[in-house]
């Protein structure tokens, strides 16, 4: 019996060896893994300073399907801004009633994350019409909401924000501006 069990004694490391390497086949990189994590910029929000509210003679109206009945949006896109250091996309949001009333709040859109920010808000009919919020926070954007339609559709470009020249141009996209990559 011991003479049947020797030639698999013997064995035995030569089959756990093998089998690691089928469970695992990029262990050996692991010895070799050199990232440092310490590296790794994290990433900061510029300080935004809103000094006025929108431009009325450069608001565009934007087709936005989730906005409530007989509401319209219209953004300032001559002053919509996307920084190079911080990949924020900034600008003026009107949201106006059939009935003429309007609200405008100054909005940030990370469309790396999917969140928005707002910094201001602005009514004419006030009399201290700029309304700067205290401690503003960055808040997930909603599926199925105008802002996620208003991010999708005229801000970022997957999770890159659109340059705003491009916006200015073109602020939605239209079926034939659409070409299949495999074209």
């Amino acid at each position: 019996m011991f003479r049947r069990l020797l030639p698999l004694l013997l064995l035995s490391p030569a089959v756990a060896m093998a089998a690691t390497d089928v469970a695992d086949p990029y262990a050996r990189f692991e010895e070799q893994d050199d990232y440092n994590e310490a590296l790794e910029v994290p990433w900061v929000e510029l300080e935004v300073q809103v000094g006025q509210g929108p431009d009325r003679a450069a608001l565009v109206e934007l087709e936005n399907r989730h906005l409530p009945p007989g509401m319209r949006l219209f953004a300032d896109l001559e002053h919509l801004s996307v920084s190079d250091e911080d990949h924020v996309s900034r600008l003026w949001l009107v949201v106006r009633s059939r009935q003429g009333a309007e609200n405008a709040s100054y909005e940030g859109f990370r469309c790396a994350t999917g969140e928005y920010k707002v910094y201001a808000y602005y009514n004419p009919k006030r009399s201290k019409p700029l309304r700067p919020v205290k401690l503003p926070r960055w808040r997930p954007i909603r599926r199925g909401t105008w802002r996620a339609e208003l991010a999708r559709e005229t801000l970022c470009s997957d999770t890159n924000p659109r340059d705003p020249d491009a916006v200015r141009v073109h602020p939605q996209p239209e079926a034939t501006d659409y070409r299949s990559p495999y074209e």
